[in-house]
């Protein structure tokens, strides 16, 4: 890279007091205060390089009023006095350039001499941070910097292999920032599987203006037959079920609520379910007649066994209330594809279906990824999990279905090509070595202190000040940090290109329109007293 001469770039500040290899202080100018902001990327000359560093801390100072000054005093020294305040910058090194290197991914090295104090300090170009945050490989843009609209983030496309979790509290924007790498992803030839439980990615099948066919009809829904789920004008609709002849004996008692202490009634229901399997196609009016025929037996030895069979049976009618349920299994080779981005919608599901749904999807998943390339899938599967929280909670919680395969995939996923994201509001409520396992994490606005204190124990590399700014970020900002970015971020994600599906109901307007359809019914209504008066018959006394 061919550094540019420090005289063309903006002086901003002086280095003062003590530095080291890993951070300094410098003095900014009271009217170039504005442009120095937290976050903000500075540089400093030293020896044939420049020193890169990105401002972690912002102070003021002023030497007359002080904190231990009477009010009074301080309002009369401020009508008399004008005394321009000190600002400071605590600076964090990230990195040194050398002069004459051709490329950025070379020519970026670390510092092992601290800036002597009196050097000046400049903002960096542009140019140079987008060199940063490109690096080599494939990348996906998320949006820009929040100090720097003209400055690109780009995310490693190989960080994903150490997993991924987007973190931020309801209505910050982590579905849609979610939706974003979906797009740049499936753009770029990805498999994307997304286990959807309110409908928030249905409308990616969707084709906008800025979302062309090419890629809205590589995308396809999944959802149950008799899902009273929210459809949102979703395209490339299939349909999604389970047969009940293809369920294995712990799904089945699992569906059903048969818990394990349920020892005879689990006994009753195993024997009628093997010995319906190998005869004929099994249906679940098939099991309840069985079960009723034990339970209605004269015989008065086997008494517990007749009471267990009628317990059974309000177990098993609970199947016909269930929406999954269909004529055939669901086939995972439809969703492991080149180039394809299926939404599993569990919205109108129950907990336990959606649990199901989670763990025979992904279960199959990681089996046909274990498989030798020339037997299985050989490309990369990216598995996005909404609501993680609601799948792999934390033990206190108690076991989900699901949450044993999703902890193999955190574990091992990765040697085989399966990729997770999670995506949560309640990092607390995740389990912690899972979350863990997520090397990289795009955390937006979190006000609880309880998250906040799951998300700093899960991450190694979000420091103290990031930490900091979580509560105040807006709507559409992030901190990413880990391997799918060179060096911690703070930006502002891009636009989606898609319809969006889980947006926040727009309560204003909707209370404006209701007021206007109110005053317009109210007026109507009066004009049809006046003509009703003015129809009726007048009756002289």
């Amino acid at each position: 890279m061919v550094l540019p001469p420090v005289q063309q770039l903006d002086e901003v500040g002086i280095v003062v007091g003590e530095s080291s290899p890993t951070s300094f202080v410098f003095s900014v100018h009271p009217q170039l205060s504005s442009k120095v902001p937290r976050w903000e990327f500075v540089v400093a000359p030293l020896e044939e390089g420049l020193v890169v560093a990105q401002v972690r801390g912002v102070a003021s100072y002023s030497t007359l009023l002080r904190k231990e000054v009477d009010y009074e005093v301080l309002s009369r020294l401020t009508q008399r006095f004008v005394e321009e305040c000190k600002h400071w910058r605590q600076a964090h090194v990230i990195a040194y350039v050398e002069q004459g290197e051709a490329e950025a991914s070379s020519g970026y090295t670390r510092v092992r001499y601290s800036i002597p104090p009196g050097t000046k300090v400049y903002l960096a170009p542009n140019h140079m941070l987008s060199n940063i945050y490109s690096g080599p490989g494939k990348r996906i843009v998320v949006g820009c910097l929040t100090t720097r609209p003209d400055v690109e983030i780009g995310l490693s496309v190989s960080g994903f292999r150490r997993h991924l979790a987007i973190i931020a509290q309801t209505g910050a924007g982590k579905s849609y920032l979610a939706g974003v790498l979906m797009e740049e992803l499936l753009e770029k030839g990805a498999t994307i599987i997304v286990l959807d439980p309110h409908a928030d990615y249905v409308r990616l099948s969707v084709e906008t203006g800025e979302w062309p066919s090419e890629l809205s009809r590589k995308v396809y829904v999944y959802r149950a037959a008799r899902s009273e789920g929210r459809i949102l004008g979703a395209r490339n609709i299939r349909p999604f079920s389970i047969s009940l002849e293809d369920l294995r004996l712990q799904e089945l008692f699992y569906i059903t609520g048969i818990e394990e202490n349920f020892v005879r009634i689990r006994q009753v229901v195993s024997q009628v379910f093997k010995q319906l399997k190998q005869t004929s196609q099994l249906t679940i009016d098939m099991l309840v007649n069985e079960l009723e025929k034990i339970s209605e037996t004269t015989d008065r030895a086997v008494k517990d066994v007749k009471d267990s069979a009628a317990r059974a049976v309000n177990y098993i009618e609970k199947l016909k209330d269930l929406t999954i349920l269909g004529g055939e299994r669901f086939d995972v080779m439809e969703v492991l594809r080149p180039r394809t981005l299926s939404v599993i919608d569990l919205s109108g599901l129950s907990d336990r279906e959606a649990d199901l749904v989670a763990y025979l999807v992904l279960k199959d998943v990681f089996q046909v990824k274990m498989q030798p390339e020339e037997n299985g899938f050989r490309f990369p599967v990216f598995v996005f999990i909404e609501e993680a929280h609601r799948f792999i909670p934390p033990p206190s919680a108690g076991e989900t279905y699901s949450s044993g395969v999703i902890k193999k995939i955190a574990a091992e996923g990765r040697k085989f090509g399966v990729f997770l994201t999670l995506v949560t509001q309640r990092p607390s409520k995740v389990h912690q070595d899972v979350l863990s396992q997520c090397n990289s994490q795009i955390i937006m606005r979190i006000t609880n202190p309880v998250d906040q204190t799951a998300v700093v124990e899960s991450s190694e590399s979000l420091g103290h000040e990031l930490m900091e700014d979580l509560p105040s970020l807006g709507r559409g900002e992030a901190v990413i940090v880990g391997e799918v970015v060179s060096i911690p971020a703070v930006v502002k994600v891009r636009k989606r290109r898609s319809a969006e599906g889980g947006a926040d109901i727009d309560v204003e307007r909707l209370l404006d329109e209701s007021l206007k359809e109110s005053e317009e019914m109210e007026k109507a209504s009066q004009e049809w007293l006046r003509f009703k008066q003015k129809s009726e018959p007048q009756w002289s006394s």
